[in-house]
């Protein structure tokens, strides 16, 4: 093999690879937040998990972008620890169509059409999802033309006695296991692995039993990157990452027992391959095709295996690898600036923040109004402690947001981005007339040792739980994008405002009548009014907008 030969295969290789990049980034591009939208739903039980997985990993033509993808789903709570593992099982047996159209050796005769496809069709294409298509069509023809170039430079090495010999010695399967996964995480693609054990096929410069070994290596080198890019996410998205190659080792080495088990005249794991191949081509000949099927054959056998021990595994992986213990200080649980890659993921991060507002809110309005029936000020401190954590939450809410709005946003995210910052200031607003108002007045009764009316007491309580059953309806309404609870609420705000009006007619006429207790709180009893109607109509904004975020965008 000369050099020339040398810098075709490493270029062949590099074509390969910008190839597969192309036509993974592209396809994602096409389908990204449907991908994600898909993986969210049809999760949640195993085998609909497992067909998510191995669907979506089909469509982006590389399990450890899925895995990746699934960790950043895991890490913002989209998806659980225990939905994901049926997702990463199907994304193993996903990452193993490629081979099988690589095992299409005449396809590669039509690799420089699809470059011309691709390369036109991109200078022709009038928006961006025709210039994806068009990108994809070419990261395809340039994944089988490099797959030719390196098929043809590696032709010479079977006159080679110093090649056949190194290969010879990788037919012992640990060593050409360890091959396989040094240069997969080399190259962090098994594809590419894959590829080339195919092109080396074609050429005649491998047999079966060489490239057995060497695609079981790749099956657990390829988890690398799916590490690599859970680094920055936090434990349960590492888990994640992390049972991807336990499962992949499992499957390994139950693989490498059927390698050393004889069985007429050959190997268990490869006298299966050869009859497979058989059944399903009608020929013994077609090694690419048997190197396909036998890389097919071992998540099929793992699976088998895995999914009734799967309790059991988990358990065991729960064990050696912990999930994240809850955290004891108050802060944000959801936000990592990692999602921020994925803006609608981040968003909806960003949303959950918000959502944990409520029952912090909701405590805050009953322990308020509890101050004027207790007449003990004990939870008052309680009360400003809370106003204190939704300050928190809104302001890295807010932080947060505007990171999210330096990313590439579509038209419907950036609209999510800017009603999510609307939402983060009023409930913060809402909170603040709770601790600053309603507080301070609760305070001023009780150092003053006075008493609402029993009938004005009665009231304020009547008001209060229409407050609290509006705040209830929309941020129930916004949990669950429901513009329709929204305008329900909204619809009401005639009938609160009136009921508050009647509220204060009656004080009047208390005052009128002369009643001494309401002579002497008149001033506390107004303030308390006008506070939680001010506190409704934060809610009522907060349910505009929602309504204003289902609104077609103008034009």
């Amino acid at each position: 093999m000369t050099t020339y030969h040398f810098l075709d295969m490493l270029g062949g290789l590099a074509v390969f690879l910008f190839g597969m990049t192309m036509l993974n980034n592209n396809l994602t591009a096409l389908a990204g937040a449907k991908l994600r939208s898909i993986m969210i739903m049809l999760t949640k039980n195993k085998f609909r998990g497992y067909l998510t997985g191995l669907g979506v990993t089909i469509v982006n033509q590389s399990s450890s972008a899925t895995t990746v993808l699934e960790a950043v789903l895991v890490g913002a709570g989209l998806i659980t620890f225990q939905q994901s593992l049926a997702v990463t099982l199907g994304s193993e047996l996903g990452s193993t169509f490629l081979g099988h159209l690589f095992a299409f050796p005449k396809i590669t005769r039509f690799a420089t059409m699809f470059v011309a496809l691709g390369f036109f069709g991109y200078l022709l294409a009038s928006n961006k999802r025709y210039r994806n298509i068009a990108n994809a069509l070419l990261g395809f023809g340039l994944l089988f033309l490099g797959m030719e170039m390196m098929s043809r430079s590696m032709e010479p090495l079977r006159s080679s006695a110093l090649f056949l010999d190194t290969m010879a010695r990788i037919e012992a399967p640990i060593l050409g296991i360890l091959v396989g996964l040094v240069f997969t995480m080399i190259i962090q693609s098994s594809g590419a692995t894959t590829g080339l054990v195919i092109a080396m096929a074609i050429a005649g410069t491998i047999n079966l039993a060489q490239a057995v070994p060497i695609n079981l290596g790749a099956s657990i080198g390829t988890c690398i990157t799916a590490i690599l890019g859970s680094l920055s996410l936090n434990r349960e998205a590492k888990r994640s990452a992390y049972i991807h190659v336990v499962f992949q080792t499992i499957g390994v080495f139950l693989a490498y027992i059927l390698l050393t088990i004889p069985f007429r005249d050959d190997r268990l794991y490869l006298y299966l391959t050869r009859e497979i191949t058989a059944l399903i081509t009608g020929g013994t000949e077609n090694l690419p095709r048997q190197i396909a099927v036998a890389h097919t054959l071992m998540p099929v056998i793992n699976h088998l295996v895995v999914f009734p021990l799967l309790p059991f595994t988990v358990k065991v992986f729960n064990r050696l690898v912990p999930p994240e213990p809850p955290k004891e200080v108050f802060g944000t649980q959801f936000l990592n600036d990692a999602m921020l890659a994925e803006p609608s993921v981040a968003l909806y991060q960003a949303k959950k923040e918000l959502l944990r507002m409520k029952p912090i809110i909701d405590s805050m309005l009953e322990g308020s109004i509890r101050l004027f029936i207790s007449h003990d000020l004990t939870g008052a401190k309680t009360i400003k402690n809370q106003d204190k954590m939704i300050d928190t939450l809104r302001r890295e809410v807010v932080i947060y947001l505007s990171k999210v709005a330096s990313r590439a946003l579509t038209p419907d995210e950036s609209r999510l981005q800017v009603a999510l910052l609307f939402i983060a200031a009023e409930l913060e607003n809402l909170a603040d007339v709770i601790e600053r108002n309603i507080r301070d007045r609760a305070k001023k009764l009780v150092t003053k040792d006075l008493h609402l009316s029993e009938e004005g007491l009665e009231d304020v309580k009547a008001l209060a739980r229409i407050v609290s059953d509006n705040f209830h309806s929309v941020m129930k309404a916004f949990a669950e994008d429901d513009a329709a609870g929204a305008r329900t609420v909204l619809a009401g705000a005639d009938r609160c405002w009136d009921l508050q009006r009647e509220f204060r007619r009656k004080h009047f006429r208390r005052l009128n009548e002369g009643l001494q207790v309401s002579i002497e709180t008149t001033e506390i009893h107004m303030d308390l009014l006008n506070h939680l109607h001010r506190i409704n109509r934060h809610v009522y904004h907060v349910a505009q907008t929602l309504v204003e975020l289902e609104e077609p965008t103008a034009g």
